[in-house]
C-alpha cells in the first residue's frame, strides 16, 4: 500500500452504493484522481463534510496497485469556499466550474503549474466582492495559456469581412460553423485581454455572457478531447443578477 499527503482541490460527487460515493479530485502530487468515501456522515465520519466541490484539501490518500480507486486516510480542510454557500450567484458559478474541471483536468499526470492556478483562481474568487458575473469566463480564458490552446490573434488582416475561426484558431474569410461574426471577431482582441484585476470593467448583459461561454465551451470542446455537452448550463443561465441590456458585444470593457 503506497500513501501520499498532497493538496488537492474537489472537483465532483458521485453516488456509488447505498454506503460509498466517489469523490474526484484534482491533486497537485497525483494529478486527477477518484477516491471512494463513506457516504454516511456522522462525528467519527467527518471526511465526507470537508469534500464539497471546489474546497480545497490537503488529503493523504492510500493506493493499491490493484484498485483503480483510492481510499481517504485522513483530510484537512485549507480552502472550504464558505461564500459559495452563502452568495446564490457564486453558488451557480460553482456549480458549472465543478463540472467543468470536473471533464478538463481528467489526466491522472501531475501538472503543479495548472494546479497552482486553480487553487489561486478559486481563493481569489472565495474573496471576490465585484465584478463576480464575469468570473467563470474569466477563469475559462486564463486556462487556455496554461493548457497550451490559447488562439493566435496577433496579426489580424486588414480588410472587412475576416472571422476568427474557432477550429482553425486563426483569421479566415469564408465564415463557417465554427466562426464568430465579423463584428464579435473585432471585440475579440478586447475579451482576451480580461484578468481577474480589470474583469469588473467588462459590463456584460447575462445575453452577452451567455454567447461568449457558448463560443467558449465550443472552443474547449474543439481542443480538447472527450470534453462533451456539460449539463449545468440552465442554471448559470438563470443567474439573478445585475446587469445591463443590449444584445451586442460592447467594443471597449
Amino acid at each position: 500500500m503506497n500513501y501520499t499527503t498532497t493538496p488537492a482541490l474537489v472537483l465532483h460527487r458521485t453516488r456509488y452504493s447505498d454506503r460509498y460515493s466517489i469523490v474526484h479530485l484534482y491533486s497537485r502530487a497525483l494529478g486527477h484522481v477518484a477516491a471512494l468515501v463513506p457516504e454516511a456522515s456522522n462525528r467519527k465520519n467527518l471526511i465526507r463534510e470537508q469534500l464539497r466541490p471546489l474546497s480545497e484539501v490537503e488529503v493523504t490518500l492510500s493506493q493499491s496497485p490493484r484498485r483503480d480507486l483510492v481510499r481517504i486516510q485522513e483530510v484537512r480542510s485549507l480552502q472550504p469556499r464558505h461564500a459559495v454557500h452563502l452568495d446564490p450567484a457564486k453558488g451557480a458559478q460553482a456549480i458549472f466550474l465543478s463540472e467543468f474541471l470536473y471533464r478538463i483536468l481528467t489526466a491522472p499526470l501531475p501538472d503543479e503549474h495548472l494546479y497552482d492556478h486553480l487553487a489561486t483562481s478559486l481563493a481569489f474568487w472565495e474573496g471576490l466582492r465585484r465584478g463576480g458575473a464575469n468570473y467563470h469566463l474569466c477563469l475559462l480564458l486564463s486556462l487556455l495559456p496554461v493548457l497550451g490552446i490559447s488562439p493566435e490573434i496577433s496579426e489580424r488582416p486588414e480588410g472587412v469581412g475576416w472571422c476568427f475561426s474557432l477550429s482553425e484558431q486563426g483569421y479566415v474569410l469564408d465564415r463557417h460553423a465554427h466562426c464568430l461574426s465579423p463584428e464579435e471577431t473585432l471585440h475579440l482582441p478586447q475579451l482576451l485581454r480580461m484578468t481577474y484585476a480589470n474583469m469588473h470593467h467588462f459590463a456584460y448583459s447575462r445575453q452577452q455572457r451567455g454567447v461568449i461561454l457558448d463560443y467558449l465551451l465550443d472552443y474547449y470542446r474543439l481542443h480538447l478531447a472527450s470534453f462533451p455537452q456539460l449539463k449545468c448550463l440552465p442554471i448559470l443561465r438563470q443567474l439573478g443578477e445585475a446587469e445591463l441590456e443590449g444584445k451586442n458585444l460592447p467594443s471597449q470593457p
